[in-house]
């Protein structure tokens, strides 16, 4: 079977239209339409497409980080912090005044979960402290990130970090 080159032409132009429509257009667009964050922190997707706006995902909270000037730094905080962070968030702090980068250890748990961590041998391992609230994390829902006015903050990302095996990152 043989084509003629204004067939394949348009075929071709159909693919790309369809493309088009997939990404909005707009080739930082991945096909879930998420925007790419970031596109200069050097990860696998060259910036990160896994994230959400305007929640808190994180959970355990490991250190507050500041002197963070953007979601993009708070992101390289916690990929540069691999031993000890595989999630982020850049909002504002509690007393609503500023916008802080927050580094956590672990992901918040549903609703209906709660994990109880045994204390730790004696002697206990070292690096490692009780958590000060006492052995227990309670899941919840996710939280809000909110403006100072306590409307949601669109502003406001946070998401997981993933250090893969091999030395790539994910985010």
């Amino acid at each position: 079977m043989l084509f003629s080159i204004p067939f394949i032409a348009c075929v071709l132009a159909a693919c790309d239209i369809t493309t088009a429509f997939r990404t909005n257009g707009d080739p930082e667009h991945d096909d879930n339409a998420l925007k790419k964050i970031c596109p200069h922190l050097k990860t696998q997707d060259k910036g990160c497409i896994r994230y959400t706006r305007g929640y808190d995902v994180t959970g355990v909270l490991t250190t507050v980080t500041p002197n963070v000037n953007d979601e993009c730094a708070c992101i390289e905080e916690c990929i540069n912090a691999p031993a000890s962070c595989d999630s982020y968030v850049w909002k504002y702090n509690d007393e609503g005044t500023r916008r802080t980068c927050t580094l956590y250890s672990n992901f918040n748990l549903p609703p209906n979960v709660t994990v109880v961590y045994d204390e730790p041998p004696t002697p206990p391992n070292q690096g490692y402290e009780p958590i000060a609230d006492g052995p227990t994390q309670i899941g919840g829902l996710v939280p809000k990130a909110t403006t100072p006015s306590g409307e949601i903050d669109e502003r406001a990302v946070s998401g997981p970090v993933w250090q893969l095996e091999g030395g790539g990152v994910l985010c």
